[in-house]
């Protein structure tokens, strides 16, 4: 099963295949066809051999797997032409070879299909597919020819090099512009483009036809005129990019080869077979300076998109983005920093750095500069600067050093982000922690008040039934004052949760020291909230009832009478008389505390 599907990735399904195979397989014996028509050194060796810009293309674009097109195509042009069926075995292998060997080259060193985006690729691709792999199928087909007896040991070295060249001059002309239009055939032009494209094609035409054909003046057509194609090439390198430079380069080196076969231009020669040759050194010289001179311009256009994009980043960001020298010297200053720190760019740079920092924390300026001039980044370091208005600003900032191509550091980039309402949330955040331990702890010591409290009242209560006259007035002053800290307690108990929105509230009168801790008026002569409380009394007189529920809220409020310690008093009379004075009161608290007098919340 693993197998199969593996398989299945590896090899498209059969409908794609066979076709894409028989292409192929029909373009390359074309192209090979028409090279080998101008072999002069050989029948089987030409300085002119297309296809293997094709099979490169080819394998590139599509996979691997189309090598049995490449093995067949090489061996029927060559079977065909001289009928050695060994000998085009042997040379169909090494051109099956060259380019299975030079897109693996390709894809493992030079980028792959983007193999002619950047000018480092293309050098690439010249030296390890002009050079490297065409040199295997050379060298093969060299040893083929030779190991027939299809060539002689003498010649075997010139067969040897136009071979080479005209692989070369394949991998170099054609495989690009079929690769780049097979890349962008989406990209259209502008119609401006396209009559400036022809344009620039008409002036390739006219050159090529004045260097080559002999359109010029006839005594020029000894002169070096072929400086006069580079200008086309350039404009088209600059104005276009890669696809149209290398169209452009196609388009001469046909109109060369055809002029220089006709005995035209600065490299026609006795020899057909040498002009050759030094045509293609040529065109593959123009491609070598045409194809990266174009990927440099595009990539050069890519950086400036780039550092523009990262320029408008930089220039409308709302952090202050400030650039500085080792020496503190302001190079560069964003909107973001003139909105921060109310300098525009103009009145910043040039200035030092200590135009912004307090003058209590200028230490902090050398101790920077310092750690950079180490390379040490400073990150989200909180501090204090000071705006053009004398306002205090608490920012974060991060610096990090900027270094040269050399990576030497020759500045500093500073990024401020202001934390002033970030810090006055904070400081609200711990205002309202405190508040909320402060009223935790007020709900805590009321419930602890109360039960003492209750004690004290009931004490107060029973001195006041056995004090008359001044005494008892005072009593109903300390009754009183009980009612006043009951009602302290209740307001104490009701503190459950504090939340700062814009500002801190007001603190209830109980937590706020600056606030008297009397009643408040707004509570009313009725006292707090009806049903706030349960009083737990021993006394079951009417009157003793409602003096409690007066003093205690309210109709809500529920009286529990416990009547034991009437009966205990009544049965302590009963067998020794009442008690009175220090041992009566001593047992009437201590009858209060473990019989539950208590005043609890609801």
């Amino acid at each position: 099963m693993h197998v199969a599907a593996a398989r299945r990735v590896a090899w498209p399904a059969l409908p794609y295949v066979w076709p894409a195979l028989a292409g192929v397989t029909l373009v390359y014996l074309v192209a090979g066809k028409v090279g080998l028509s101008l072999a002069f050194v050989h029948a089987s060796a030409t300085a002119v051999w297309p296809p293997t810009g094709i099979a490169l293309a080819a394998l590139l674009l599509y996979g691997y797997h189309l090598w049995p097109a490449i093995f067949v195509g090489a061996f029927l042009v060559n079977v065909t032409t001289s009928g050695a069926v060994p000998s085009s075995l042997g040379i169909a292998t090494g051109n099956t070879l060259e380019a299975l060997l030079g897109v693996w080259l390709v894809r493992r060193w030079a980028d792959g299909r983007e193999v002619f985006e950047r000018a480092r690729s293309i050098f690439a691709y010249a030296a390890l597919v002009g050079g490297a792999s065409t040199a295997i199928s050379a060298t093969v087909g060299v040893a083929s020819l030779a190991l027939g007896g299809h060539a002689s040991s003498g010649r075997l070295g010139e067969i040897w090099l136009t071979w080479w060249l005209g692989d070369m001059a394949g991998a170099l002309v054609v495989a690009p512009v079929l690769l780049l239009w097979a890349k962008d055939l989406g990209r259209r032009l502008t119609r401006a483009e396209v009559v400036e494209l022809a344009l620039v094609l008409t002036s390739v035409l006219v050159s090529g036809l004045i260097v080559f054909d002999g359109l010029g003046p006839s005594h020029l057509g000894n002169y070096p005129l072929e400086f006069l194609c580079i200008p086309p090439l350039v404009y088209a390198a600059f104005r276009f990019g890669q696809r149209e430079a290398a169209t452009c380069v196609a388009l001469l080196a046909g109109l060369a080869i055809v002029g220089t076969l006709a005995g035209h231009g600065p490299f026609a020669r006795d020899s057909q077979n040498e002009s050759l040759l030094l045509l293609q050194a040529f065109m593959m010289t123009l491609t070598i300076v045409t194809l990266p001179l174009a990927a440099i311009v595009r990539e050069h256009a890519r950086s400036e998109a780039a550092l523009a994009q990262s320029a408008a980043i930089v220039a409308f960001s709302d952090d202050a983005i400030i650039g500085k020298r080792l020496d503190g010297v302001i190079t560069t200053w964003n909107e973001g920093a003139q909105r921060l720190y109310g300098y525009t760019s103009a009145e910043a740079v040039g200035r030092p750095i200590s135009l912004i920092i307090p003058p209590e924390l200028a230490a902090e300026l050398p101790t920077i500069l310092e750690r950079l001039g180490r390379g040490v980044r400073i990150d989200h370091f909180e501090t204090t600067r000071v705006a053009k208005d004398g306002r205090r600003i608490d920012v974060s900032v991060t610096v990090s050093p900027v270094r040269d191509p050399w990576g030497r550091i020759i500045g500093a980039s500073s990024i401020a982000r202001d934390i002033t309402h970030r810090r006055q949330i904070e400081g609200t955040r711990r205002e309202r922690d405190t508040l909320r331990s402060v009223a935790s702890l007020a709900a805590g010591a009321a419930h602890e008040i109360n039960n003492p409290l209750a004690v004290v009242m009931g004490q107060a209560q029973l001195l006041s039934d056995e004090i008359a006259g001044p005494g008892r007035q005072r009593v109903g002053e300390i009754l009183q004052a009980i009612d006043r800290i009951r009602a302290i307690v209740a307001r104490m108990r009701h503190v459950t949760r504090v939340e700062l929105m814009d500002g801190p509230p007001g603190l209830p009168p109980m937590l706020d020291i600056n606030r008297s801790s009397e009643p408040e008026v707004s509570e009313g002569p009725e006292g707090p909230a009806a049903g706030s409380c349960l009083v737990i009394v021993a006394r079951e007189e009417r009157a003793r009832r409602e003096s409690l529920l007066r003093m205690f809220a309210g109709d809500g409020t529920e009286v529990i009478v416990d009547r034991r310690l009437g009966e205990r008093r009544r049965s302590a009379s009963a067998g020794g008389g009442r008690r009175r004075g220090p041992r009566r009161r001593q047992d009437i608290s201590l009858d209060l505390q473990t019989r539950g007098w208590a005043l609890v919340r609801r």
